[in-house]
């Protein structure tokens, strides 16, 4: 329920923190209160929210605090928990009965790798061999040979940075793909395995060659099979990892929706720069003012660099104000302004336009509640102030607290105390409006000064971790570990537009395109492997982007003509660009309560109104050359 205590340097001085009179608001909610006005979201734990999730909590849901001792999901303390996993758990009857003992054996050597924390590396086990799953039908593929291992004793590559979750086990982590592939190939060794993958610094488009060499650098030639075959065993294998209630949750809402649509395309991947998230529920480390400045966490610094790879230079650096041991959490751009919070609530503000050389500002959300355990900055997001048009950070904190910094004056304005742990915020582009969620099942809408929410939305059955707010202002989007993504309009709270579910794993980011950027579209980041581009017109179509690997965060260009994805995979990871593939046929009617009023339009505005949005980084002219194909003008 705690985050780790760590001796920390504490002088006033060095954070210039001005603590100025903050908006002290405590907003708690029993549930006997509410209980019949059904608009006031109970405690977390109460005997209904424990009643309603038993199934979720006792089968495979994530932890959801973090702390240094291990407890149960009941505690009332919120937060990102600590999960202590001592033994491997039995594989299910569906498993057993599908797979057979090939099934078993997939089982235990997931469950083997699940007692050990993200980033770490297991032990030698006798009970790592190789075996076919025997029964998994596919089209027909190039058979499966054998895997020559490298004499390590272990597959996976060690860590890079200290691992500040040790003690965090993740039960729905899916298993390194070098692992994955040495448990489905035969005994006999006659390929290479994926341990002895000599990855390249960059790939780019051209180096591709279909389902043989992939956008990670595997050639799946040389192995005797293909990327697709062995993304469907894999597939198949996570699926039936799924606890009965989330298979459940995945089937009573809407049916899954087409890869049908295609958005963006691949463009490179630096496998050179590799962002690191410390905690498995925390994937926002990554950031993006342009393809020129391209922002990633990396331990206790935010390195820079670009779409082209160029060498990383640090922009922040904790590594003085923070424990040996601490990690920054997450990151956020706005314009020419990046702060970031790390572990034990501390922060760094930089101005981007300043020259190389100047300081950040630093300081520490501990100073207003220095009696919390728990002072892990969950998530950052900045906005404008609508008075003094200064840029504001939001600070989602474990210590059940949403605070507002002015990043100008390095004061905390407003300071919002919740019942649980604070996971995720977004603002409206007005700054009147604010969506809240946590380590409770509830959507809270509030106001953007008071705090105080005058919506309460009861769709998710779990805990939420993402949420975003839409340029256009009437599309606001929540998703939660129970693996759901809701979808609200701003003028009609007393039912979603619609309810989907991710591909496979849980969602943890969401991104609404920018304005002006062309065919509007949810992005949709889930824990491992998957990216969900999600035609946010409709919202009955999309496109899946599937790589190798969990995820360190996701991140549009202003002009959202870019859309960056950090992969953390130890040996595959890296810095992935894909790029907008041109503009949409207008076909297709907005999505929303308000039909009468919607025009045929496929951005958030139609075309004669987006030079109204100041948010909106492109022109006409440039809007109408977008997807223009110039390869064959001979100049």
């Amino acid at each position: 329920m705690t985050s780790p205590h760590y001796l920390l340097p504490h002088d006033d001085d060095e954070h210039n923190l001005t603590v100025a009179p903050p908006n002290n608001v405590t907003l708690s909610y029993s549930a006997d209160a509410d209980a019949d006005a059904g608009t006031g979201y109970s405690t977390p734990f109460s005997t209904l929210a424990a009643t309603a999730t038993l199934a979720t909590l006792s089968d495979s849901r994530p932890p959801t605090s973090h702390g240094e001792d291990a407890v149960s999901d009941d505690d009332e303390g919120g937060g990102i928990s600590l999960a202590d996993f001592t033994e491997p758990p039995a594989p299910p009857a569906l498993l057993v009965n599908t797979l057979g003992s090939a099934g078993i054996h997939m089982q235990a050597a997931m469950a083997h790798f699940q007692s050990f924390a993200h980033d770490t590396i297991p032990p030698p086990t006798s009970d790592m061999t190789s075996f076919h799953i025997g029964n998994v039908h596919m089209p027909p593929s190039p058979p499966y040979l054998g895997h020559l291992s490298s004499s390590e004793s272990s597959l996976e590559p060690p860590p890079i940075h200290h691992e500040a979750h040790l003690s965090i086990k993740d039960k729905s982590q899916f298993v390194p793909i070098t692992s994955f592939f040495h448990y489905l190939t035969p005994e006999k060794p006659t390929v290479p395995g994926l341990d002895l993958v000599q990855v390249p610094d960059v790939i780019t488009r051209e180096d591709l060659q279909g389902d043989k060499y992939d956008y990670q650098g595997i050639d799946w030639s040389i192995r005797n099979t293909t990327r697709s075959s062995v993304r469907s065993k894999r597939r198949e294998c996570e699926e039936e990892r799924l606890s009965p209630s989330l298979k459940e949750t995945r089937t009573q809402w809407t049916p899954p929706i087409h890869n049908t649509d295609n958005f963006f395309s691949f463009r490179r991947n630096i496998t050179s720069h590799r962002a690191y998230f410390p905690h498995f529920q925390l994937r926002n480390v990554l950031a993006a003012t342009s393809r020129n400045d391209v922002f990633y966490a990396a331990g206790q610094k935010v390195l820079r660099t670009d779409a082209e790879g160029s060498p990383a230079e640090a922009v922040i650096d904790l590594s003085k104000k923070t424990a040996l041991d601490g990690s920054i959490t997450t990151i956020a751009t706005l314009n020419d302004v990046l702060i970031a919070g790390a572990f034990e609530g501390e922060y760094a503000i930089t101005d981007l336009s300043s020259t190389t050389g100047t300081p950040c500002t630093f300081g520490r959300t501990s100073d207003f509640a220095s009696d919390t355990k728990s002072k892990i900055v969950n998530h950052l997001h900045l906005f404008e102030s609508r008075t003094t048009h200064h840029p504001q950070g939001v600070l989602c904190s474990n210590d059940h607290r949403l605070r507002i910094l002015d990043c100008a004056t390095n004061t905390f304005t407003h300071d919002f105390q919740y019942s649980a742990a604070v996971n995720c915020s977004a603002t409206s582009p007005n700054g009147r409006m604010r969506v809240v969620v946590g380590d409770f099942q509830e959507t809270l809408i509030t106001n953007a000064e008071t705090g105080r929410p005058f919506e309460t939305l009861k769709t998710h059955t779990d805990d939420s971790f993402a949420c975003a707010w839409a340029d256009d202002g009437i599309h606001v989007a929540t998703a939660a570990q129970d693996s759901t993504i809701v979808v609200w309009d701003a003028r009609y709270w007393d039912k979603p537009l619609t309810v989907l579910t991710s591909e496979l794993s849980i969602p943890r980011a969401l991104r609404f395109s920018p304005v002006g950027s062309g065919p509007r579209v949810l992005i949709a980041a889930e824990a491992d492997d998957y990216i969900n581009v999600i035609n946010a017109q409709t919202f009955e179509s999309k496109q899946v982007f599937d790589f190798f690997g969990p995820l360190g965060g996701v991140t549009f260009t202003p002009d959202g003509q870019s859309l960056f994805v950090a992969n953390g995979e130890r040996r595959f990871g890296g810095i992935i660009e894909l790029e907008r593939t041109g503009w949409a046929e207008r076909t297709a009617r907005r999505r929303s309560f308000d039909s009468e009023r919607d025009e045929l339009v496929t951005d958030w505005a139609s075309e004669h109104l987006l030079h109204e949005f100041e948010k909106s980084h492109s022109g006409s002219i440039e809007r109408q050359q977008r997807g223009v194909d110039f390869s064959q003008l001979v100049v």
